[in-house]
């Protein structure tokens, strides 16, 4: 079954970040390295118990909007989640991109390639 997506009519297009446009590595860092030694440092936690704690709440929320929520993340591990994400943001491999392409040059060349497959 192929569906046709009215794109006339489509004005927003969120995509999945993970392993689509940003390099997973990115989140996995984040998640497992960075956010769990913070969470120690504030708390006053070996690492390792941070890593447990952290991988157990977010096991906790999986499949929930909660899970995808910064906000959520900020207020429930008491750190400034957005703050931390900005200070590793050179971190981030976009794994699709071109030399020449911006972001927003790769969405649209994903989205006319995705279009022609459609065809």
């Amino acid at each position: 079954m192929s569906v046709r997506l009215p794109w006339a009519q489509i004005q927003t297009i969120l995509l999945d970040m993970d392993g689509t446009l940003l390099d997973l590595r990115f989140d996995n860092h984040f998640w497992r390295e960075l956010v769990p030694e913070r969470y120690a440092n504030r708390h006053d936690l070996s690492l390792e118990q941070a890593r447990a704690e952290v991988a157990a709440r977010t096991r906790a929320v999986e499949g929930t909007m909660e899970w995808y929520c910064l906000d959520y993340w900020s207020r429930e591990l008491a750190l400034d989640i957005v703050t931390l994400k900005r200070e590793i943001a050179h971190l981030i491999s976009y794994t699709h991109l071109r030399a020449h392409e911006t972001v927003l040059d790769l969405v649209c060349r994903l989205l006319l390639e995705k279009k022609k497959q459609e065809k």
